[in-house]
């Protein structure tokens, strides 16, 4: 006589896939969180080993932010595409903020964790990768290449077409939370700024330049020296990490590393 599963037994059976699946869908998602972790610092360590190759080539000197090219208007091209063909990957497309500026996408270029079909999810920090109208920076005048953050990744505003400003915020007070005194490292440092949707150059806050922390309140970076590793959020430190030693935007800020300053515990650091 063949005996069929009686609802009880049915019941319990569904009962245990459910417990079972409860248990196992937030393990996938952490594995696949991980793996997006892993593909990240790997496209970091990347980038920064041709930051580096780049500089080996151009006089020990870093890539500029932006390049003017008179054939592209005034924005031209970034260090992305500056330092593309150390790395050979991604594509290269017309358009940008001003529909005039070459962008390199794909690839490499294209952090595992950012928006669908945003660009410049990985920027670089102005302090050491400079816009316009700042001195380039060199290898040798850095007090810390391997201390000195250069890329990571960025906040995205939808309302841009899913893009972020393109650089990282490198004026100190944002970096220390818009405070005084400034808290460089904690839940009041630069990383309260740690936010997509909100990221708007109308309200005063500067997420979208900010380092955006997608990997369970963790982020890679890439270093001056061309390594890459991961950073808690509310790790990085503007005196330590950021500054690169020397003016920023025309601003002298060595006053700050004196004896008695915000940042004097970090002035001899080496």
């Amino acid at each position: 006589m063949k005996r069929a599963f009686t609802l009880i037994e049915l019941l319990v059976v569904i009962a245990i896939i459910a417990i079972l699946a409860a248990i196992l869908f937030p393990v996938f998602a952490q594995a696949k969180a991980a793996a997006k972790k892993t593909a990240d610092l790997s496209n970091l360590k990347q980038i920064g080993t041709g930051i580096v190759m780049y500089a080996a080539d151009n006089d020990d000197y870093y890539p500029r932010n932006i390049y003017v090219n008179p054939q592209y208007g005034n924005n031209g091209f970034t260090w992305r595409e500056a330092v593309q063909p150390y790395i050979k990957s991604g594509g290269r497309s017309d358009g940008g903020w001003s529909n005039n500026q070459l962008l390199s996408i794909g690839g490499l270029w294209a952090s595992p964790s950012e928006p669908t079909n945003s660009k410049y999810g990985y920027s670089a920090f102005v302090s050491l990768i400079p816009n316009q109208g700042n001195p380039s920076k060199s290898v040798t005048e850095l007090p810390r290449p391997a201390g000195t953050a250069v890329i990571t990744t960025v906040g995205i505003n939808p309302d841009w077409g899913n893009s972020s400003a393109g650089f990282i915020e490198y004026h100190w007070w944002w970096h220390g939370g818009a405070q005084w005194p400034p808290q460089w490292e904690g839940a009041n440092s630069g990383a309260k700024w740690d936010n997509d949707l909100s990221c708007n150059w109308g309200a005063p806050n500067p997420s979208c330049a900010m380092p955006r922390y997608r990997y369970t309140l963790q982020a890679n970076v890439a270093w001056a020296d061309g390594h890459a590793k991961n950073v808690r959020k509310g790790a990085l430190n503007w005196c330590r990490d950021i500054y690169t030693g020397s003016s920023i935007g025309g601003e002298d800020w060595s006053w700050m590393f004196t004896p008695g300053g915000v940042c004097a515990q970090w002035a001899n650091i080496n």
